[in-house]
This record gives C-alpha cells, sequence and structure tokens, in this order.
C-alpha cells in the first residue's frame, strides 16, 4: 500500500511538472497586461471572462477603480496573502492618489483565494464585505467544484458591495446614444422642484394665496438677540472660565466622589450587627485573629489583598458571621475550579503585528491557591497603515521574486498600492 501512494505521488507530480502547475506562470512575474482577467488554469469560460472584464470596465469608467482578476495554479510554496499583496503593488494597481485598486487573487491548485484592497477602500467596512464575500459567496462555490462560478460571483459581489457600483450598470462606451430631437424629453421627465411650501386651501374655489414677498423676505431679528458683527472684526469672548481650573475642579469633583463612596462603603461595613441567634451585639476580631476563622483559599485571597475578609463573633452565644470584602481593584481574578480570586495572568508577544499580518500573543492563567492551569493563544489587529503615501518600493519585494525594476516599473510611477487589508479563503 505505502509503494502504491508513492507512485501515484510520482506520476501526480510529474503530471503537474509537465503542464507547467507546479511553477509559478511567468506572466505574474513580467509587467502588467493590459487584459483585467488572467487566468492561466483555463477555469474562465470565454462568457465568464467577458463579463468580468465588463464589470472591470465599467467600475473604471464610473468610479475610476481598478479591478483585476488573477487565477493561477500555485504560488510555488509562498505565502499566498504576501504573493497577492506583492503582485498587486508590483502591478500598482489603482491610482496613486485614490489608492482605488482591488484584486482577486486565486491560487487554484493551492486551493486558496485572496482578495485584496488598495489602502483608499481598506476601511473597516470594506474588509469586512471583502471576507463576507469569500466566506459566502466563493469559498462555498470552491467546495461544491464550481471554480467559474466562485470567480465570477465574487468579481460581481466585489463590485457591488466593496466598490459600490451596481453590476447591471453598463459600461458608458455601451450606451447608446440618444437623438437630439428625443434626448429633451427624456430628460425633463423629472418633475419640477417645488420652490414654495404648499398651502392647505380654505375651500376649492378660493384658494389661500402665499405672497412671493413674504417668501423671499428674511425673518426679523429678534429684539432681544444683539447685533453679532463680522467674525473678521469679532474680538475674543470675554470669559471667567479658566481651563486648568475647570480641570482640577472636576478632578476634585470625581476625588471627592470617589471619597464619599469609600466613606460609605467603611460606615456600611463598620456598622453595628447584632447576632441573627440571640440579638446581642457581635465583636469584630483583629486582622491577625480572624485567620484562625479562615480557609486556606480565604487567608491566600487576603495575603494577595484581592479579598478582605471581616469575622464577627458573638459574646454570648457561639454565632459567628464571616463577611467578604472585595478589593475594588486587583490584578488577580477568580479562578474558574477553586472560585478563589488568586488567579494571575501572564501575557507574552510571540509575533509582533505588521501592516500585512496580524501579530500573535501567549495568556498563561495559573491559579496560586489550587494550582489550575491554562495557556491560550490570541490575535493582535494588525497596525494601521501609515499617514503618509511616501513609500520607497525600489528595493522590492524579497516574496516571488518581485522587484520594481524589473518589468519597467519604478518607484517613481503612479500606480496604486496596498497595505495588505482585504480576505482570505481556503477549501
Amino acid at each position: 500500500m505505502r509503494l502504491l501512494a508513492t507512485f501515484v505521488a510520482i506520476v501526480v507530480s510529474l503530471i503537474l511538472s509537465d503542464i507547467g502547475w507546479a511553477e509559478v506562470p511567468g506572466i505574474v512575474t513580467g509587467s502588467r497586461p493590459q487584459a483585467r482577467v488572467i487566468d492561466e488554469t483555463g477555469t474562465l469560460s470565454a462568457a465568464d471572462s467577458a463579463e468580468i472584464e465588463r464589470l472591470a470596465r465599467s467600475i473604471q469608467e464610473t468610479t475610476k477603480a481598478d479591478m483585476m482578476v488573477v487565477v493561477i495554479p500555485t504560488t510555488a510554496g509562498e505565502s499566498h496573502r504576501r504573493f497577492a499583496t506583492d503582485l498587486f503593488n508590483r502591478w500598482q494597481l489603482g491610482d496613486a492618489a485614490r489608492n482605488d485598486g482591488l484584486l482577486l487573487f486565486v491560487a487554484l491548485a493551492d486551493r486558496k483565494s485572496e482578495i485584496i484592497l488598495g489602502d483608499g477602500l481598506d476601511s473597516p467596512g470594506q474588509r469586512s464585505a471583502s471576507q463576507r464575500i469569500m466566506d459566502q459567496v466563493m469559498v462555498p462555490h470552491f467546495r461544491a467544484g464550481r471554480p467559474g462560478r466562485a470567480i465570477l460571483d465574487g468579481a460581481t459581489r466585489a463590485v457591488t458591495d466593496i466598490v459600490g457600483v451596481s453590476a447591471e450598470q453598463p459600461a458608458a462606451a455601451d450606451i447608446p446614444p440618444v437623438p437630439a430631437s428625443t434626448s429633451a424629453s427624456l430628460v425633463e421627465k423629472r418633475p419640477e422642484p417645488i420652490l414654495q411650501p404648499l398651502v392647505e386651501p380654505s375651500s376649492p374655489a378660493t384658494p389661500t394665496p402665499v405672497p412671493t414677498e413674504d417668501v423671499l423676505r428674511p425673518e426679523p431679528i429678534a429684539p432681544a438677540q444683539p447685533w453679532i458683527p463680522p467674525t473678521r472684526f469679532q474680538r475674543a469672548p470675554e470669559t471667567t472660565s479658566d481651563p486648568v481650573g475647570m480641570m482640577i475642579l472636576l478632578g476634585g469633583g470625581a476625588a471627592a466622589g470617589a471619597g464619599g463612596i469609600a466613606a460609605f462603603r467603611s460606615l456600611y461595613r463598620y456598622r453595628r450587627r447584632g447576632c441573627p441567634h440571640c440579638g446581642t451585639a457581635m465583636i469584630l476580631l483583629a486582622e491577625g485573629e480572624d485567620d484562625t476563622r479562615l480557609e486556606r483559599g480565604e487567608r491566600l485571597e487576603e495575603h494577595l489583598g484581592s479579598v478582605d475578609y471581616d469575622v464577627w463573633t458573638c459574646p454570648v452565644c457561639p454565632g459567628v458571621e464571616k463577611v467578604r470584602w472585595g478589593a475594588l481593584f486587583t490584578r488577580y481574578a477568580k479562578c474558574p475550579r477553586c472560585r478563589s480570586v488568586t488567579k494571575s495572568q501572564t501575557i507574552s508577544r510571540l509575533r509582533a503585528p505588521t501592516q500585512v499580518s496580524e501579530g500573535l500573543e501567549r495568556i498563561d492563567e495559573r491559579c496560586l491557591h489550587c494550582g489550575w492551569e491554562k495557556t491560550s493563544e490570541r490575535t493582535i489587529p494588525r497596525l494601521p497603515e501609515p499617514t503618509n503615501s511616501s513609500v520607497d518600493w525600489s528595493s522590492g519585494s524579497s516574496s516571488g521574486g518581485f522587484s520594481s525594476s524589473s518589468g519597467g516599473f519604478s518607484s517613481s510611477s503612479s500606480g496604486g498600492h496596498s497595505s495588505g487589508g482585504g480576505a482570505s479563503g481556503s477549501w
């Protein structure tokens, strides 16, 4: 059985190498082609390619946005996100000022797909729309064995949901010219704007007239309002408010409020307590004396400062009352096993975030009472895009063998740029 699996793997690798699917097509390593649809796998039919070309021309003529669809077999082991982002920046999709490029990238043999947004389209809402297109439209079609439908529907939804143009809108060049004799009648179909408010007539025979001078005459200034000079003649308003004093006042008010809460809590905590059995006034034990009445976890909570316990005893009967007071601010949390507030947490950064990829950090949780432990990981959001566009791409990218000098592109070109925002999918 193992020999059969090895034989099949060798045959598959030879077939892939013969048809070129084990290598990156040369068209994506050169300069940008004229076509907006690049399909090196034969997945798209002629009708699908023509429809995507029409959509790309439509949004470019309507909003100046620049969309391309690239379908290749594989990235030859390169990260698909990095490969697609480098391809976007190498071909410089979109305008340099607007950064309104859009790339739909598919590596069919790798079963990976990417939507790369230009920085001008990379908003939180458009990024969410990209992921919805990937998860709800493209990936289900890929898994069902309909790759052509996945690419066409993904491009259509990208036009409507990301760029914001109707997919049914024809290109401007496809709209037939309107004859001069009929153009006026077609344009004048919209109703005339109403310049005066409608007034309900008192009777059908005698409508209430609306004097034109009353509509056009400005409202008189109320006598109580003083005359306000133009802005250039106004002096700085004199005020008695002081920003520093206002801050001090607000800070003092907040401190007074916090102090009042603490004072109320202290009064309520040390109020007179009657024994629930005999009604006799109970006695509060000192801090050192109440440790004998506490459990091990409770003593540890007091030692850590997360909880403070008051132990009240009755001088007449054996009545004892133990009251728990949690700290207002503490770095410890409640343990899910022993329920004591003795759980500590340590966060270690494993990978720093960048503008292209998310970061990763490890969270180590441990209870100092029962020894419960848990380790988990969570992602760190990507860094925001730079505030200026003075990015030097002359050095090129090390991924995918791209450099800005090949194919006639240089950092002085007027193309757009992407920081890698968009969506990823696999099936």
